[in-house]
Order: structure tokens, then sequence, then C-alpha cells
């Protein structure tokens, strides 16, 4: 009769380093019925919130640009076109990223229903982990610095108002200046 296998859900084992079909980007990105382009976007991690998991995609394209240079990975080589499941070069861009569900309805169905095409080589992988670790540490960066603002801007404040109580009891003649009242 016919095969009443269950499939196995693709979405359960999604994992960072997959090439997925989705339609990036979203259709709030773009005019009014214009549908969304189905492109290969790179998994670059599967956050669970609350019930739900997500994806985080990255952007891919075959169309080579100077925009966000040093925060791409290129998938140039042959074997490394045919691991990720791609049929020219491209490149995926993690400065254009997105957080979707993984019941997303963007998420297109390749074969069998997985929306998996395939994943970045060793080499690639080791980029891909290079430049992570480089937007972690920006990231770091620029919190420390913002904290670093707040508590400067507070400092401020807390003297400023110790500065502007100073002056009204020097305007009042209540103050001492340089120890001479």
């Amino acid at each position: 009769m016919f095969d009443q296998t269950q499939l196995h859900d693709w979405r359960q084992d999604l994992v960072l380093g997959d090439v997925v079909l989705f339609r990036f980007p979203t259709t709030e990105d773009l005019p009014e019925g214009e549908a969304p382009k189905r492109r290969p976007c790179l998994v670059l991690d599967t956050p669970q919130l609350g019930d739900r998991r997500f994806a985080k995609l990255a952007y891919g394209s075959s169309a080579y640009g100077s925009a966000n240079r040093g925060y791409e990975i290129l998938v140039r080589q042959a074997p490394s076109i045919n691991m990720a499941g791609l049929n020219r070069p491209s490149r995926f861009t993690l400065k254009r990223v997105l957080l979707v569900s993984l019941d997303n309805p963007g998420f297109e169905a390749e074969k069998y229903g997985d929306s998996r095409i395939g994943r970045l080589d060793e080499s690639l992988m080791e980029r891909l982990h290079a430049l992570r670790a480089r937007m972690q540490a920006e990231a770091d960066i620029a919190a420390d610095h913002l904290r670093a603002k707040r508590e400067e801007r507070r400092r401020w404040k807390a003297e400023g108002l110790e500065a502007a109580k100073r002056n009204r009891d020097l305007l009042q003649g209540r103050a001492s200046v340089g120890g001479v009242r």
C-alpha cells in the first residue's frame, strides 16, 4: 500500500553552519504584492525562547558587492558550493541577519519537506567561528563603552548637583571660597 512512514522533522536537527532556503527579505521589507525571493541562508544560531525555537539566519546571495566586506562567508570553491547545496558561488552576509521562528512559513522545503539544502565545509566553518568571535568581541567592547559612558553621565549628574549647591551657597554668601569667608 502507501508508505506511511513519519518524516523526520528537520527543525529538530538544525544547527550552526546549516544552509536553508528561506524567503528573505520578509514581506514587510518589500513593495506590496511582491513576493520575497527564495534564498539560501546560513544558520548562525538556534535559540530557544520560551517553548518556541528560533533560527538566526544570515542573508545569502550570489551577487558580490562592497557592502559588509569583512563580515561575510564567501563560498567560491566547487567542493564548498556542492556541500552547501548551492548552485553557484555565493556569499553569506553576517551583518544582515534575521531571527525567525522555525514555524515561519518563509522556510521553503526543498526535498522531503526539509528546508536544509546543505552545510558549510570545515574551512568555512572555521571562518564562521572566527567571524562570530570577532562580532561578539565587538559587541562586548560596545557594551563596555556604553557602560562607561553611563557611569560617566551619572558621575557628572552627581557632581553637577553638588556644584549647583556650592554655587547657590556662594551666591547667598553662606560658603567660603578657598577657606576665606
